[in-house]
């Protein structure tokens, strides 16, 4: 009978530790190295969201299991935004578009890093850190919902005009929006292949209501990639902005 017992409390600490590591092993958002986030945030019109961690913070795991890995934040930063997380663990080089290779710990210095987690937010046409960017914040947010609420924010348009003090005109929806059709050079388009990222990719002409309700979408083809097609996407389905690859140079 004590056999039995044992083997049922080894059974459930198994289990409990199986389910422990699927709540704490949780994957989270898409994460990207350093210089791989700076070039998509330029490629894609996306805020660059990159936080300092390190690996014996226990706010950064906090920051990790229960902000970046809930569904919610997860979604929202995919979809609108590029983040990166940045070891302070070890000193690494990385590149900035201004200012050439410089290591991690420079750049934690150069924005005054006082503790881990921080996180800090820049625009993708200039993310090349040369300032203090449109905002950041020290520690964790007290929930997920406010991890959301912060992103769904500082994402618009009118946020950045109120960075800006110009608040004329109305809210244009979220800035890596603003502009609704964008071509992509071809060598931009393969290196956006090569970091696996999730945008629907569409090589040939599909009815209207095949395209995925998503907020963009890649056209690869000359045949789809006439603007009165495109027009109709972005007046008839959920896209907000469409990527068209520009087509090869002929010798």
């Amino acid at each position: 009978m004590k056999r039995y017992i044992n083997l049922f409390l080894i059974l459930g600490l198994l289990i409990a530790f199986s389910l422990s590591a699927n709540v704490y092993g949780a994957e989270i958002a898409q994460n990207y190295q350093f210089d791989t986030a700076v070039r998509l945030a330029r490629i894609l019109d996306r805020q660059f969201v990159f936080s300092f961690v390190s690996a014996s913070c226990p706010h950064c795991q906090d920051f990790k299991e229960e902000i970046l890995s809930a569904p919610k934040v997860k979604k929202e930063l995919n979809q609108h935004f590029i983040l990166s997380l940045v070891s302070v663990d070890e000193t690494f080089e990385l590149t900035l578009p201004e200012r050439g290779k410089v290591t991690n710990m420079q750049l934690a210095s150069g924005l005054g890093l006082q503790a881990t987690p921080t996180t800090f937010v820049f625009y993708p046409p200039d993310p090349g850190l040369k300032n203090r960017g449109i905002t950041k914040f020290q520690g964790n947010p007290p929930s997920p919902e406010a991890m959301v609420d912060f992103l769904t924010r500082i994402g618009t348009e009118a946020f950045k005009k109120e960075e800006d003090q110009k608040n004329e005109g109305e809210d244009s929806g979220f800035y890596n929006y603003k502009e609704e059709i964008k071509r992509l050079r071809r060598e931009d388009y393969s290196f956006l292949k090569s970091t696996a990222f999730d945008i629907p990719v569409i090589e040939e002409r599909i009815s209207l209501s095949s395209i995925p309700e998503v907020p963009e979408i890649v056209l690869n083809t000359p045949e789809v990639s006439g603007m009165d097609f495109v027009g109709k996407v972005l007046s008839n389905t959920e896209v907000k902005k469409v990527f068209i690859v520009e087509e090869e140079q002929k010798n």
